[in-house]
């Protein structure tokens, strides 16, 4: 049987999990260091997390994992330069893992089911105003929030800069799934202080908060209810908060990144801050940490390989591509999945005493932190052959 793991060692590999024929192990993903993938990340996805998830196929669960930090990876997975990639610790040995496709993946199954979401359970609405990157996902977290979300954009076309950089097709699922989600969406009407609708009007109609997501060079149309500097909305640079309460910034609007992963980023933020505002909350308490400490893997140890002990630590392995214009089926999933190293994971054993104590993991295991009961086998021999009468 198992004897123990030392979680001092372990570096979160999965080769114990991946090399376990009675499927004793799992992977604690939720720890203070942060992936490589992850710290680079705009958006601070946790990738690990939800691979390892999806590792077992747990769709359910690993679409929740993404949804904490993006709403749309249907939509980023086309259009982000894929940062996370370049830092992922498989491309040291053979190719990275591929990100990009493994979100795809998912964030089909996310919009052919039914989003899960909150009653409402606040009285008055929330405006967003503009429905690219940064106001989609504003919208979407405030949803999360228990809130009644009205969406506002000025063009008869949902969708922002979006609508230059992915298809119509894809952008109206991912839009349809949000509309699912119990979000408005108000098109073709103007907000701001020459249009017939203003802010001050919105506030007038039981608006709580306004989140301005307009995107570039629009901060001129709120003069009235902002303070603006050279175009751009003067916003603080952690809460997103304007001078006026209650309205908050997201996206390029404030001259962060028009990189739509990055507006994500600031949209889920802006979000944070909306929905501690309207709680009587300190907006800068308790915000997420966004700077952690990366988890660094010994990649020389992790990658050696036997070819007559083939259960030794994690081969050489390709990486999958998907098709022009296909995603993955559900078995080049789970290929992929496994491609991914889980940096900085803890592994567990979570059926302790379904171990069979054949080695595989204790072989496997690059950093020696797996011991594995060398008595278990004698025993049964013990009590079948001295036995009285046998």
């Amino acid at each position: 049987m198992l004897r123990s793991i030392d979680t001092e060692k372990c570096i979160g590999c999965g080769s114990c999990f991946k090399s376990c024929s009675f499927d004793v192990y799992r992977l604690n993903t939720h720890q203070e260091k942060a992936s490589p993938c992850s710290a680079i990340c705009p958006v601070g996805t946790d990738m690990r997390s939800y691979m390892h998830l999806l590792q077992q196929g747990r769709h359910f669960d690993a679409a929740k994992e993404l949804l904490q930090y993006n709403p749309m990876p249907l939509l980023t997975c086309r259009v982000c330069p894929h940062y996370c990639e370049k830092a992922c610790t498989r491309a040291k040995i053979d190719a990275s893992v591929n990100i990009p496709a493994m979100e795809d993946y998912l964030g089909h199954w996310i919009i052919e089911h039914e989003p899960s979401v909150p009653e409402i359970s606040r009285a008055g609405k929330i405006a967003v105003i503009g429905s690219g990157a940064a106001g989609l996902s504003a919208a979407y977290f405030m949803r999360m929030h228990g809130c009644s979300v009205v969406v506002y954009e000025k063009e008869e076309k949902l969708g922002g800069q979006l609508c230059d950089k992915v298809s119509s097709e894809i952008l109206s699922a991912q839009i349809e799934w949000f509309k699912r989600c119990g979000i408005e969406f108000v098109t073709g009407t103007a907000v701001g202080d020459n249009e017939a609708l203003t802010i001050q009007k919105l506030r007038e109609d039981y608006v709580k908060a306004v989140i301005i997501a307009t995107g570039k060079d629009t901060a001129g149309n709120f003069k009235s209810v902002i303070d603006v500097a050279d175009n751009k909305i003067d916003a603080d640079a952690v809460s997103l908060a304007t001078r006026t309460n209650g309205i908050f910034a997201a996206g390029a609007v404030h001259g962060a990144s028009h990189d739509p992963a990055h507006e994500v980023c600031d949209g889920r933020e802006a979000a944070f801050s909306a929905y501690r505002f309207l709680n009587g909350w300190d907006l800068l308490e308790s915000r997420p940490v966004k700077k952690r400490e990366i988890a660094t893997m010994p990649v020389e140890k992790l990658f050696r390989y036997n070819q007559e002990l083939p259960i030794g630590t994690l081969p050489a392995s390709p990486r999958n591509e998907a098709a022009p214009n296909t995603i993955y089926d559900y078995e080049t999933m789970i290929l992929e999945a496994n491609r991914c190293v889980t940096c900085g994971a803890k592994a567990e054993a979570a059926y302790k005493n379904d171990c069979m104590t054949c080695y595989f993991c204790e072989i496997a295991c690059p950093v020696n932190a797996i011991i594995v009961d060398p008595i278990k086998e004698k025993q049964p021999r013990t009590i079948e052959f001295e036995r009285e009468g046998v």
